[in-house]
C-alpha cells in the first residue's frame, strides 16, 4: 500500500478538505486550496524489536490557503470577521485528526502495519505569512502531522 495515496484518501474524509481542491506536493496558490506536503516517509524511530518488527514514523503537512481582510475584530452587525471564521475553519482539521485518533480511525498502511498513533505536532494551525500581493490576499496556514506505526513485515515470528 502506498502512503501517500492512503493518506489522501484518509484525508478526503475530512469535511474541511473533502470539498476543496487537495494538491500533491505542488498547488495554485487560491482561496481554500489546500497542499499535501510530504515531509519524511517512512523514517525510522531506531526502534527495533526483538521479534524484527520495527516501529516507524510517517510526517506530512497539510498547507491551507485562505482569504483574508483586513479589519479589526469588531463585531458589527452584519460584519463578521472573515479572517477568524477561516481560521476556525482550518482549525477544525486539527480537530479531525484528534478526534480520528482518539476513535483509533487510521490510514490504510495495509497489512504490514500497524499504526499506533496520528497527531498533529500542535494545538492550532501555523500562519506562515500572508501575501498581500495578489488580490484577494492569501494567508497560509499549515498543520504538520505525524503518523507512528510498527512496520511487522519483516517479524520474525507472530
Amino acid at each position: 500500500m502506498d502512503k501517500n495515496e492512503a493518506v489522501i484518501q484518509y484525508l478526503l474524509q475530512c469535511s474541511q478538505i473533502q470539498d476543496n481542491p487537495l494538491f500533491f506536493n505542488f498547488l495554485d496558490a487560491k482561496d481554500d486550496n489546500k497542499q499535501f506536503i510530504t515531509v519524511a516517509n517512512d523514517k525510522r524511530l531506531n526502534k527495533t524489536y526483538i521479534d524484527g518488527s520495527v516501529l516507524r514514523r510517517y510526517t506530512f503537512t497539510i498547507v491551507d490557503f485562505r482569504s483574508v481582510t483586513y479589519q479589526a475584530m469588531v463585531k458589527t452587525a452584519g460584519y463578521p470577521n472573515e479572517n477568524f471564521e477561516e481560521f476556525l475553519d482550518v482549525q477544525g482539521i486539527v480537530d479531525w485528526i484528534e478526534e480520528q485518533n482518539d476513535n483509533r480511525n487510521y490510514p490504510n498502511f495495509g497489512t504490514d502495519c500497524i499504526i499506533e498513533e496520528i497527531r498533529t505536532l500542535t494545538d492550532n494551525p501555523v500562519l506562515n505569512g500572508v501575501d498581500s500581493n495578489i488580490t484577494p490576499p492569501l494567508a497560509k496556514y499549515s498543520i504538520s502531522i505525524q503518523i507512528d506505526y510498527l512496520d511487522i513485515s519483516k517479524k520474525l515470528f507472530h
